[in-house]
């Protein structure tokens, strides 16, 4: 399953910075698409911007520190916590949003963080699409993407978004085609 995590990064040097793109992959992949993100991150002197739409900062936290990835060079904008009611990450590195719905909010939140990251290049992470699309629609998200991807692009940064397979809607595929520049489905090792 390493080989994932391997891909992962290939797919993101054969691109660069400022080219947005789609990360599909069956619901199984999670974890090692996650470790490929963190390793590229690490290996290349960037940060990372997590945006997190589905699990809240704190769990995703706890899990880098179970699966033994070092996660320091993270910093997260987490949009569940509130509306789920969890605890807060306390460490510092989370900034929250109230609901997924205040994309507009999302997206200061980025740009607060790119700044306060100074001259470290980051990749930014939306993950995931699908739970975005749970709570907007087709439309609103095209334009958050559109806006976020646009902001990034100067700052030669990386934007991923990161969908799973099994929750794809055919609207919200369409939507990323048309938005980002590129969709690289990852495939679980025969």
């Amino acid at each position: 399953m390493a080989d994932v995590a391997v891909e992962v990064g290939r797919k993101l040097d054969e691109v660069g910075p400022s080219v947005a793109t789609v990360m599909q992959f069956p619901i199984s992949q999670y974890f090692e698409v996650l470790r490929g993100l963190v390793d590229f991150t690490r290996a290349r002197g960037l940060g990372m911007v997590y945006i997190t739409a589905a699990v809240p900062a704190k769990t995703i936290s706890m899990t880098f520190d179970a699966l033994d990835i070092d996660a320091s060079n993270i910093t997260f904008v987490d949009c569940i916590s509130q509306m789920m009611m969890s605890d807060r990450d306390e460490s510092g590195k989370a900034i929250y949003v109230e609901s997924p719905t205040v994309l507009e909010n999302i997206i200061l939140k980025v740009a607060f963080l790119m700044r306060k990251a100074g001259g470290t290049r980051q990749l930014v992470v939306v993950d995931s699409i699908n739970s975005l699309s749970l709570h907007n629609d087709a439309k609103m998200l095209s334009e958050f993407l559109h806006v976020l991807i646009s902001s990034l692009s100067p700052k030669d940064a990386y934007p991923v978004v990161l969908a799973t397979e099994e929750s794809m809607r055919p609207d919200i595929a369409e939507m990323l085609a048309l938005v980002c520049d590129q969709i690289v489905e990852l495939n679980a090792p025969e």
